[in-house]
């Protein structure tokens, strides 16, 4: 398993999950620091993301990170703002988390 990669995968997971959470509030409360912070996360979230392609390639990487980020901000929308999802989106999530969990080899078929 390749630590650096996980490493940097967190990395851009929380600058990604958090810029994504924070453009949620400024698009409620649009206000110019909002703004401002949003946009740090994703100068901070492209900068990361541009370590993980270098590391893993656009085609891993990608898929991984667009799930992971997928999942945590469904998670967000749900637990902090409230959101619904249908059964089938329930699905649907489960089977992305299965899926990063493949991309990361974490879970290997023999």
């Amino acid at each position: 398993m390749d630590w650096r990669l996980i490493g940097l995968l967190g990395l851009n997971f929380i600058f990604s999950t958090t810029g994504d959470s924070v453009s949620k509030i400024w698009a409620m409360h649009p206000h110019l620091k909002w703004a401002f912070i949003t946009i740090g996360f994703s100068i901070c979230a492209a900068i990361s993301w541009m370590l993980v392609v270098r590391r893993a390639g656009l085609a891993v990487g990608s898929s991984i990170m667009l799930l992971l980020t997928m999942l945590s901000t469904v998670l967000i929308g749900l637990l902090l703002f409230k959101e619904q999802v249908t059964r089938g989106q329930s699905a649907g999530l489960v089977l992305g988390f299965l899926a990063a969990l493949f991309l990361l080899n974490i879970i290997r078929i023999p």
